[in-house]
């Protein structure tokens, strides 16, 4: 299994949180398997890990098919979706399970006492069982 921070809006992780969006958009494809963890950064205003999810599926499609077969899963609007997805060919959707809140959020001052300078990954970032913020998460 490999593990991965990856960062999301905060009204985002709110409807993952309730069980409402059970696939994430991305503009472009992640390259991790089914069955990897994400560790799931609420972006600021929060700036805290506070859940994990592990992939269920990573697909590649037209943001029509996207939207044909994920879109209510999405949870968005479908205006805001075809803003998102504007003169793209392909998006990619990343379906959710195991979805699990932490016990104790993991905030951005803990990680950086793990790696110093450390930044929210933009897309994603993949975690290492060698360096020092893994521990963070496996503590």
């Amino acid at each position: 299994m490999i593990d991965a921070i990856i960062s999301i809006k905060p009204r985002h992780v709110e409807n993952i949180l309730s069980g409402r969006k059970t696939v994430e958009l991305r503009a472009r494809s992640i390259n991790l398997p089914a069955g990897s963890r994400l560790w799931i950064y609420t972006t600021l205003p929060v700036g805290k890990i506070r859940l994990s999810t592990e992939i269920n599926f990573i697909e590649l499609l037209s943001p029509r098919e996207i939207w044909k077969k994920h879109g209510k899963s999405i949870c968005i609007p479908k205006k805001e979706f075809d803003e998102y997805t504007q003169g793209r060919d392909f998006v990619a959707a990343i379906g959710l399970r195991n979805i699990k809140p932490l016990d104790n959020d993991i905030c951005l001052d803990t990680m950086r006492k793990y790696q110093k300078n450390f930044q929210p990954p933009q897309f994603f970032s993949k975690l290492y069982p060698d360096r020092a913020l893994y521990s963070a998460f496996y503590k």
